[in-house]
């Protein structure tokens, strides 16, 4: 297998199709030939995942968070002229070429003609980044003609996607928000987070990157889910047990046992009141017996649920902590272009007035 190589210039892609893989120039455009490629993320919705994030100095063992004056403060005399700075700092970061991730499956680079766009005064950098899956080859064909095909993508090439990125760090705060757009079943989070982490520590500040679901999201999500299935689970079976389900079990001290209820339907928001007054003669959630189990509310099995709402959207959580149910952001239709990427006007609206929510929720606006 051939080693995966970055492609040191993001136009090269177009000029490896000028001839396909016969040897032949055929009459097909550039964006014709890569339909097929295209077309594999097509019938994908866009999706969004939003970030807490915070900094402190770095190799600090102080666990305060500083405000992100320290960090503009330092990369330029005024805040234009940092952010501007931080922009072509995270460019730089890539030397026009692609970075992969360490299994070589992933790659991403900001394009030099890129989109990024500042405001000092609301604290935000909008921008886009390319990037895509590296490592396979894949056969390219018209959609029309699975007989013929017209071109290859290799090992060492990227078929590249623009992905949406937003940043919002506070002057006067310590915690700021990371916006990352992604498509369903393809993304680069990790990546960008990776490279944001890797120029946060030339400034020398350590990144901390937690996710954070804004709560209207979750009580949209809620209202309009139902819960169709919960799941009993219990890792923690002492031997005896084990053996009782089965001797060959008896030796495996990290057993896992999961009893899953399903074939209803009911609405999230009453829920966990319900269940939770329902109990049985023993005062228990859990009437059966289970002890053959090891499985009782008593020593530390899970209980999970399962949500789905309308449009088939899944979402789970833990009855320790149900706020920390964590719904897929799903963008509206309305942001993709007739080539299903988003137009960046759109989602720079959309996601502007997400993180008006999220600082009315966390009071920074008072």
């Amino acid at each position: 297998m051939m080693g995966v190589k970055n492609i040191d210039n993001t136009k090269e892609l177009e000029n490896i199709f000028s001839e396909d893989i016969n040897g032949r120039t055929p009459n097909d455009t550039f964006e014709k030939k890569c339909r097929f490629v295209k077309s594999i993320y097509m019938a994908q919705g866009l999706e969004l995942e939003i970030f807490s994030i915070a900094i402190r100095p770095y190799n600090s063992r102080e666990k305060e968070f500083l405000n992100f004056q320290k960090l503009l403060d330092k990369i330029g005399q005024d805040k234009d002229k940092a952010y501007r700075q931080f922009i072509t700092d995270f460019r730089n970061l890539f030397g026009g070429k692609f970075t992969s991730d360490s299994k070589k499956t992933k790659s991403i680079t900001s394009p030099k003609e890129g989109n990024n766009k500042f405001s000092s005064q609301s604290n935000t950098i909008d921008c886009d980044i390319l990037g895509g899956d590296i490592g396979s080859s894949q056969t390219i064909y018209n959609q029309d003609n699975a007989d013929e095909p017209v071109g290859e993508i290799t090992e060492e090439q990227i078929a590249s996607l623009p992905f949406y990125l937003k940043l919002w760090t506070p002057y006067d705060h310590n915690s700021g928000i990371l916006m990352v757009q992604s498509y369903t079943g393809h993304t680069v989070t990790a990546l960008v987070k990776m490279k944001l982490k890797e120029l946060f520590k030339k400034y020398g500040y350590t990144l901390i990157i937690t996710p954070f679901i804004p709560e209207i999201v979750k009580k949209e999500y809620l209202k309009n889910s139902k819960v169709y299935e919960l799941a009993i689970i219990n890792n923690k079976i002492s031997r005896g047990k084990r053996e009782l389900l089965n001797p060959i079990f008896a030796e495996f001290d990290k057993l896992k046992i999961e009893i899953r209820i399903t074939g209803f339907k009911k609405d999230v928001n009453n829920f966990w009141d319900i269940f939770k007054k329902k109990k049985n003669k023993k005062n228990k959630l859990i009437g059966a017996n289970l002890d053959d189990l090891d499985i009782d509310e008593n020593n530390g099995c899970e209980i999970k649920a399962y949500y789905k709402d309308k449009q088939g959207h899944r979402a789970n959580v833990n009855m320790r902590d149900l706020t920390k149910v964590s719904p897929t952001i799903f963008l509206p239709d309305e942001m993709k272009e007739e080539n299903n990427h988003f137009n960046f006007e759109e989602i720079k609206k959309y996601t502007d007035g997400m993180l008006e929510q999220i600082k009315d929720e966390i009071n920074y606006n008072r």
